[in-house]
């Protein structure tokens, strides 16, 4: 019997209760799995532990047998974007955008999120003068391969 699927359907009964939270990925090496979540808002170690504790008295009782461990953690900092709901909540931030289309690139930042598109304020040169104006590139998930956020310390 295949835990994977076992485990997932736990936690998604767990996260009914928590209807701002969501399921962003599921890693797992051999019977260690580890749950990314993420949340419409900034999620704090008091939703993560709530949920890790209702799923672990869960798992508990409907796998009593089963040799695993369990992992309940957010996206780091340095984590890219996967899914279209983790978007919204970083209007405003400078992204490094990876697209499917001979891997182009840029830097620039989220203006808008109007499903199905994100929309994106980027300079061609890296260095922009004043009179420099910024272009703007509607896309939708499809097309990025990769957005990671770009961490500021200023």
């Amino acid at each position: 019997m295949e835990l994977k699927p076992q485990l997932k359907r736990i936690l998604e009964d767990v996260l009914v209760n928590y209807e701002h939270i969501f399921l962003v990925d599921i890693h797992q090496h051999q019977n260690e799995f580890e749950f990314t979540l993420d949340g419409d808002q900034l999620l704090g170690i008091h939703d993560i532990s709530s949920i890790s504790r209702q799923f672990n008295k869960i798992a508990d009782e409907l796998l009593p047998e089963a040799e695993y461990s369990v992992d309940i953690a957010t996206p780091g900092a340095d984590s890219p974007i996967k899914l279209f709901r983790q978007y919204p909540k970083h209007v405003g931030r400078e992204f490094q955008v990876t697209l499917n289309t001979d891997n182009q690139s840029f830097n620039g930042k989220l203006i808008a999120v109007e499903e199905p598109f994100l929309t994106f304020e980027f300079y061609k040169v890296e260095k922009p003068k004043k009179k420099d104006l910024p272009e703007q590139i509607k896309l939708t998930i499809d097309q990025i391969k990769q957005a990671q956020i770009i961490l500021s310390f200023k």
